[in-house]
């Protein structure tokens, strides 16, 4: 019987699956984060050991009993990253396979039949990544608006102070955002809220990420603000994801996007319409939805599809089973 192991790495947590070739998963755990970007590549070294010793413990097993080691992390963005995550998991693995990715390619695998497609993340930031039927891999850097990155949570809320204010002093369309964000916020006037940002901005990022859900609601209602700022970072996005649809020659063609992150759950169709319709423009053939299974199961479908291994409908199904979201 052969073995595999997934990681999904994250900011705040890590999951680690070891599963064998036929859909089972034998051990199923969690850790703290391992992005080396925020806590240093030390501490992410021993978060991915940890995980890997109580893994191979829990399913009596031996590194090398190990196949192939799939690893999606958080912070798997530049050439230096890469080198430097490749260096602890070569001491981690010794002679097992392994193969680093960015964490956006697990959240395509885990919402697909087979290792081909395109990923579109939408959460506090956002993300598009392609691969192409001949195995192909294409992302964005997605570093910052200076350096090509565009999209996120955080651009929307920022867009939506941004027309509240401008509706307060006339200097745009008039939007329900003036009055309503303050009150979302627990704030008695759009003053009070103007006290939270300048002259030191002390908003609480907890409050700044309630911004989002309160833009989805009043598009939905109707105001023609909000829903001008969801079908522009829509048409944004559409544009990422063709961008490294291009990249990999897969404009055209039949594939599946997968949408991941939270601003996906949004109550009004604006933003996803339009993100929509831009892919579809140049892909009519292209279908859209969302992951069904954990982003760690997706490591350990690229880790089956490393080996060359597919699982049956029926393993697929108890694949499901264990690793639903």
């Amino acid at each position: 019987m052969k073995y595999t192991i997934g990681f999904d790495g994250g900011a705040t947590k890590t999951r680690c699956v070891l599963g064998d070739t036929q859909g089972n998963i034998l051990a199923n755990i969690e850790a703290g984060p391992s992005n080396h970007q925020i806590i240093g590549i030390n501490e992410t070294k021993n978060t991915l050991q940890t995980l890997l010793n109580e893994v191979l413990s829990i399913a009596s097993l031996k590194l090398n009993d190990i196949e192939f080691i799939f690893l999606g992390l958080a912070g798997a963005d530049l050439p230096s990253d890469f080198d430097m995550l490749k260096k602890i998991c070569k001491e981690l693995f010794k002679e097992v396979s392994y193969e680093v990715a960015n964490d956006a390619w697990i959240i395509m695998r885990s919402g697909t039949s087979e290792p081909f497609g395109a990923v579109s993340i939408y959460g506090t930031g956002a993300n598009a990544g392609a691969i192409n039927t001949e195995g192909d891999m294409k992302i964005l850097r997605a570093l910052s608006y200076n350096l090509g990155g565009a999209g996120g949570g955080s651009e929307i809320a920022n867009d939506a102070l941004h027309y509240a204010f401008r509706s307060n002093e006339e200097t745009y369309t008039k939007s329900a955002l003036e009055t309503e964000l303050p009150r979302h916020l627990n704030m008695d006037s759009i003053e009070t809220l103007l006290n939270k940002i300048y002259p030191e901005y002390i908003l609480d990022y907890a409050d700044y990420t309630k911004i989002p859900p309160l833009v989805f609601k009043l598009a939905k209602d109707g105001d023609l603000v909000c829903q001008e700022i969801l079908i522009r970072k829509g048409k944004v996005q559409g544009q990422m994801v063709n961008g490294v649809l291009k990249q990999a020659n897969m404009i055209g063609t039949e594939f599946p996007v997968v949408l991941g992150g939270s601003i996906y759950k949004g109550e009004s169709p604006y933003f996803i319409d339009a993100m929509k319709e831009v892919i579809l423009e140049k892909s009519p053939k292209a279908t859209f939805n969302y992951p069904m299974l954990q982003p760690v199961a997706g490591a350990y479908l690229f880790a089956l599809d490393r080996l060359h291994l597919k699982l049956s409908d029926e393993e697929h199904t108890h694949l499901a089973q264990q690793l639903s979201l």
